[in-house]
């Protein structure tokens, strides 16, 4: 231990402000020690937010050569795995849990004492039917438990009936508590929630059905999250001291290591009840005054206030230097205070701001921003009182503009690197991802993070070791620059290799955080980060674990591919005859053709139709119809030479190729010949069958480039052959391209369309995924062709799109939407319309829109434009001033089929646009493809990083509905609403809905 001890942390998870507050802690008594801190996730990589009654099956010994002792987090891992800890010398102290049969320290929080207080605050409030929501399935939350039943019953109060089971420790367990609290008539007046996102749960759901907080339910939750003190009302929750937690833990570890006897008992530290507003209290906020009346001159009294409301966040920086540049920082403050009561020159400006910052750096929230502010606005007050002097309150006002100016300045540094995280979050996800264009493996990819070093380990290949060793493909070091490819076979207990371990710097909030690269089915090894703890930031260490899945994904889609590779040559080989008839089919026939047009000789391709085939597969079955093929096969192999080779492209399409003939009409007699075989009659079982062949020919020229545009052209000949009359053949010539005439015709009806009525709008709702209502609607285009029937955009946009028609219809289509929703009478909807690349640029959108809007009254909130990722990355410059214009109007703009173009972050981060509407293709493949699931779940996270409504389109099933609402989407739209319908189908839909219990 020539670098002082290194402690294991063994957990499921490592995201969010509990375990950071945790690791912190451990971080720091380690660091007292010149130790370092190995945190080993026990659960499969991307695992988050989920919670689990039982330890996951976590047999692996990671890094035990290096690690002297372990802390566990709650149930991260097994009785049996700790003890085997223990047996091999190496000490175990557990975190908030019980383990049975396991003997060694423990601590925890002392919940009974926060609970009563709890509790004990809410009867004092006069509420005598307390109840209480948790999810008991965790140690913690079954001590809370029984402390709010032993308080209750201790005041005299019933607690029976009063529980409410979350099923877990999140949000949507909290929602279903106070979905099960308004079933039963909300009997209580108030809940004691066992932690704070079961709390914001319940919060959310009792206040959407109307009820009125805290006056109709007080609410109580537990954890003290930094959300709860943002909330209306700001939530009273109890403080558990995670830092002090973990820190013990560190301790009592280290002391073990050292030698030193530690008794195997139960270490509870103190917990608080922070009063806000949701027990019905006036909350921190509250005005208050004259703390310094009786003494206005006392500065120590001044800094000792200070030192109790700042160190309640940062109890780590109560000494050392930060105490020190506080404790001067307040005195001169106070001193300037003092200066100014004495009509004497104070500090200002730049000044000010230097003298303040020491003061400013140490506010971690607004909650106590306020409370500092409020100590020198009564320190000054007191002054101003006794001297009369009105500079005081001056100097005391600037005093709150330069605090809050730093705090402002706090917050967008804090935007900064969130917005930097993300980025970073991104570009890592998109490599990736496409790891079929770069090997992940290589962990070039961490080169995008901040990540001072890495490994990856991967079990060897047929591995019958049981996971006892790995193979080291890669290591990283950022102070290389580049990453190390290869580095043998190690065991599991000497992963990561020791010069990665090294670079951890437990002083400058670093650790090594080990992920088991495995997601569902597929387990690949193991990876090992060097990066920092970032406690204080609620996503950190979260970005680890998704690279984590991230990679085990990669890895899996590489290996798919790989075994792809390696099985290509005996499946091509497989896959290059007909099974029916044995000939060629249609990949080799076109390996042919290439050949035959790289020799640069005479060839031309014949394709032939079978004629009244379906008539015999109708009539005497698909096995008649099977030996049908087999014959005409056999006939056709039978007319050919040796410059001629058949194939059969499918179904009763054969193909015949001829080269190096020696005159131009060679085909046509071929041709010939082909039909007089294949028209002889054909006996199948009892009866005589005779089908004939439209063939179509088309010569070899240097004009092909390729072999899709022979065969197109002798597909055009064989059709014109076969509308010309049966046992016919065709010479292709460019006349035959009916295609594009037809192209030209739709091209002019269309011209006619808009004049003629024949355009019209269909409508498909917008749901909201959490409550159901709808929010909006999509406006879709259609086309009544008088002939041809309703036609989708796909079979006249692409036409339009080629010339001004695709403006004319744009402003059409903007108009008719906005006229439409003005009709149905409904503020609260917001109508999206699609803008199409040549109307974004090359029309006058934002005239379009404002005439649009002032012509039916319309408030500009009601109107969307949706926009795809390829119309911005035109030009992202003019598209952001353009967006820009459009959201100064009040109109949003969102970002249609989202995640299938190549946008660049950086611009979409300054983007003014509203919401992301995630493309169909991703919603379908969701449920069954763990990459395309993880990349729904990156969007999702970036978009409401960003505080964008994110869309998700295409929903066709429930199971995708629940999918895209548990992965974070806002909004859905699909046919499981309904499918797109003209408009007064769309307004009964609505009254329909409404109505809908």
């Amino acid at each position: 231990m020539a670098h002082g001890p290194v402690v294991g942390v063994l957990s499921t998870s490592f995201g969010g402000p509990y375990f950071g507050g945790l690791l912190d802690g451990i971080r720091a008594g380690v660091a007292a020690h010149g130790g370092r801190l190995i945190a080993i996730q026990t659960l499969d990589a991307g695992t988050f937010n989920t919670d689990f009654k039982d330890p996951p099956p976590f047999p692996h010994h990671v890094a035990w050569d290096y690690i002297d002792g372990f802390v566990t987090f709650l149930n991260g891992v097994g009785p049996a795995y700790m003890r085997l800890a223990q047996q091999s010398g190496r000490p175990v102290v557990v975190i908030s849990d019980n383990p049975e049969g396991l003997s060694c320290p423990t601590v925890r929080p002392d919940n009974g004492a926060g609970i009563g207080a709890a509790v004990r605050h809410l009867i004092g409030h006069g509420h005598r039917r307390i109840a209480f929501a948790g999810y008991l399935g965790q140690v913690d939350v079954q001590e809370r438990y029984a402390a709010y039943r032993a308080t209750m019953l201790a005041s005299g109060l019933d607690p029976e009936g009063l529980y409410y089971d979350t099923g877990d420790m999140q949000e949507a367990g909290g929602e279903r508590a106070g979905r099960a609290m308004l079933a039963g008539g909300l009997p209580s007046t108030a809940v004691v929630v066992a932690n704070d996102l079961n709390a914001f749960g319940v919060v959310r759901v009792l206040t959407e059905a109307g009820c009125h907080l805290p006056a109709e339910q007080a609410v109580i939750g537990f954890d003290d999250m930094l959300l709860g003190a943002s909330m209306i009302p700001s939530m009273t929750s109890v403080r558990q001291p995670l830092d002090e937690i973990g820190g013990l833990a560190a301790r009592l570890v280290v002391r073990m290591v050292n030698g030193a006897a530690v008794a195997d008992d139960e270490h509870r530290l103190p917990t608080t009840l922070v009063v806000r507003e949701s027990c019905g209290c006036p909350g921190p906020l509250a005005l208050a005054s004259g703390r310094f009346a009786d003494d206005p001159a006392d500065a120590d009294r001044l800094l000792a206030e200070i030192r109790t409301a700042v160190d309640r966040d940062t109890p780590a920086w109560s000494a050392g230097a930060q105490a020190a540049e506080l404790e001067v920082a307040v005195k001169n403050v106070a001193s300037a205070l003092n200066e100014a009561a004495a009509d004497r020159p104070t500090p200002a400006g730049t000044e000010l701001r230097r003298l303040l910052m020491p003061v400013a750096r140490r506010l971690e929230n607004y909650e106590t921003a306020v409370a500092v502010m409020r100590l020198f606005r009564d320190y000054g007050r007191a002054l101003q009182t006794a001297t009369k002097n009105e500079r005081v309150e001056d100097l005391v006002y600037q005093i709150f503009v330069v605090l809050a100016q730093a705090q402002s300045s706090f917050q967008v540094a804090h935007g900064r690197s969130t917005m930097s995280a993300l980025g970073t979050q991104y570009s890592v996800s998109m490599q990736l991802l496409r790891s079929q264009e770069r090997d992940p493996r290589s962990l070039d990819w961490l080169r995008a993070t901040a990540i001072r070093g890495g490994c990856l380990g991967l079990w060897p290949s047929a591995d019958e070791t049981g996971g006892a060793f790995l193979d080291v493909i890669a290591t990283y070091d950022r102070r290389a620059g580049a990453a190390m490819q290869g580095g043998g076979r190690t065991g599991i207990e000497r992963f990561p290799p020791a010069e990665v371990v090294a670079l951890a710097d437990s002083a400058a909030d670093d650790m090594i955080y080990v992920a088991h690269l495995k997601v569902d089915n597929g387990d690949w090894g193991m990876l090992a980060l060097v990066g920092p703890i970032q406690a204080g930031l609620a996503e950190g260490r979260e970005t680890m674990n998704q690279w984590a899945a991230l990679l085990s994904v990669a890895l899996e889609h590489d290996s798919v591919l790989q075994t792809l590779r390696e099985q290509e040559e005996v499946l091509r080989r497989a896959a290059l005859y007909d099974d029916l008839t044995g000939l060629p089919n249609r990949s080799h026939f076109r390996d042919r053709l290439m050949l035959a047009m790289g020799r640069r000789r005479q060839y031309a391709v014949l394709l032939l139709d079978l004629d009244g085939f379906k008539l015999v597969n109708d009539s005497l079955g698909h096995e008649a119809g099977d030996r049908l093929l087999q014959e005409v096969a056999r006939r056709v192999t039978v007319e050919l030479r040796v410059n001629e080779a058949a194939a059969r492209l499918g179904g009763d399409e054969f193909a015949v190729l001829i080269e190096d003939f020696a005159g131009r009409e060679a085909p046509a007699v071929l041709a010939e010949r082909l039909q007089a075989a294949v028209s002889a009659p054909c006996r199948l079982g009892d009866t005589d069958v005779a089908v004939t062949a439209s063939i179509g020919i088309a010569l070899g020229a240097d004009s092909y480039g390729d072999t899709q545009a022979v065969m197109r052209d002798a597909d055009a000949a064989m059709y014109y052959a076969k509308s010309s009359g049966k046992r016919t053949h065709a010479l292709f010539v460019p006349s035959m391209h009916e295609s594009a005439l037809d192209r030209l015709r739709t091209g002019a009806e269309l011209r006619h369309a808009i004049d003629n009525d024949e355009l019209e709008l269909f409508y498909q709702p917008i749901v909201a995924l959490d409550s159901g209502a709808v929010t909006g609607m999509e406006a879709l285009l259609r086309w009544r062709h008088p002939t041809r029937g309703l036609l989708g955009p796909p079979a006249f946009l692409p036409i339009a799109e080629e010339s001004d028609l695709g403006v004319n219809i744009g402003t059409w289509v903007l108009r008719t939407a906005c006229r439409q929703i003005a009709r149905w009478q409904q503020p609260a909807m917001r109508m999206s319309v699609n803008v199409s690349n040549r109307q974004f640029w090359h029309g006058n959108l934002i005239q379009d829109v404002v005439e649009s809007l002032a012509a039916d009254h319309l408030d500009p909130g009601c109107l969307a434009i949706e926009i795809t990722e390829g119309v911005i990355m035109h030009d992202v410059r003019h598209a952001t001033r353009m967006i820009g214009d459009l959201s100064a109007m009040g109109v949003e703009v969102h970002i249609d089929d989202f995640g299938t173009g190549y946008s660049s972050l950086e611009a979409l981060h300054d983007l003014p646009f509203d919401a992301l509407k995630i493309d169909r293709s991703f919603v379908s493949r969701s449920s069954g493809n763990v990459r395309s699931r993880e990349l729904v779940r990156t969007i999702v996270t970036m978009g409401l990083n960003l505080g964008l409504k994110v869309i998700a389109e295409g929903i066709e099933t429930t199971e995708e509905q629940s999918l895209v609402r548990e992965l974070g989407c806002t909004h859905g739209q699909g046919y499981l609403f309904s499918r797109p319908v003209p408009a007064q189908d769309f307004g009964a839909f609505l009254y329909g809905w409404a109505a809908a219990p």
